[in-house]
């Protein structure tokens, strides 16, 4: 098993789930996360979660890395879970203190909100950990031809995807530099209470939008030099999908309309 070295950043070429065409995977990517969003039971979302661990070990990804680098994150899930189920005008099925209590159908709509973003976080990770940036805008560009005649600028959206995808570990790189270099001055992330540490958090994102910023401007600059502003613009010729690839897709879809099904029935 592998983990990425940064949230959803791509692993290794050498997977089943690499040697799939990037235009599969897309398809199949928003077909779980309709499937996702039409889940209305536990049950359901678990036959989804046991699809998403098979595409998992298909692409070779460790869980208890993506469970550790998914921690920052955690804090909104448990805040979404606490909003829908906490209850303060007294209609809660579980009392605390007075009009405060627990609504269990708030707490188990909560759940299903929490589960419904895991399964989609889950399957996002699965596409980028097994794809490249390149191969992720080649597929974006491809599925999007048809757009064209419509006067939509395809080329132009995968070329700003591919630049989008290219920069996540450029980000992540930027901020564990200052981060560290924070910390060398005595500031403490892990310490104190909660406005302490949106300080400290402060200290680290304004120079991180900073840098940011003044990477955008070189990267326009460069590529105002080489024209791109002028319409040169990448594009790529369209190729048929291999046999093996729409035998996945014609799976990856089937599986995906039988739990729908199955999830209507129960």
């Amino acid at each position: 098993m592998r983990s990425p070295s940064v949230f959803g950043s791509f692993v290794a070429a050498d997977t089943a789930a690499a040697r799939v065409d990037a235009r599969v995977k897309l398809v199949l990517l928003l077909a779980a996360t309709v499937g996702a969003f039409l889940a209305g039971s536990m049950l359901q979302l678990a036959c989804w979660y046991v699809a998403l661990a098979v595409a998992m070990r298909a692409a070779r990804i460790d869980v208890r890395a993506v469970a550790r680098l998914m921690r920052p994150v955690a804090l909104i899930l448990a805040f979404t879970l606490v909003a829908n189920a906490l209850a303060l005008d007294g209609h809660g099925d579980i009392s605390i203190v007075g009009p405060i209590g627990i609504d269990t159908a708030g707490a188990l709509r909560g759940a299903m909100a929490v589960l419904r973003i895991g399964m989609l976080v889950g399957a996002a990770l699965v596409v980028s950990a097994s794809t490249t940036p390149p191969e992720l805008s080649a597929a974006v560009v491809r599925l999007m031809r048809p757009l064209v005649r419509l006067g939509v600028p395809v080329a132009d959206i995968g070329l700003v995807l591919s630049l989008a995808l290219r920069f996540i570990p450029i980000v992540s790189e930027e901020l564990s530099r200052i981060q560290l270099a924070q910390r060398g001055r005595g500031v403490r992330f892990d310490e104190g209470g909660v406005v302490d540490r949106v300080r400290a958090w402060a200290s680290v994102l304004t120079p991180l939008v900073v840098s940011l910023f003044r990477r955008a401007d070189r990267l326009g600059e460069s590529m105002a030099a080489r024209c791109y502003a002028d319409g040169a613009m990448a594009s790529w010729p369209a190729r048929a999908l291999p046999r093996r690839d729409v035998a996945v897709l014609v799976l990856g879809l089937g599986v995906c309309v039988a739990l729908t099904c199955v999830g209507a029935l129960l």
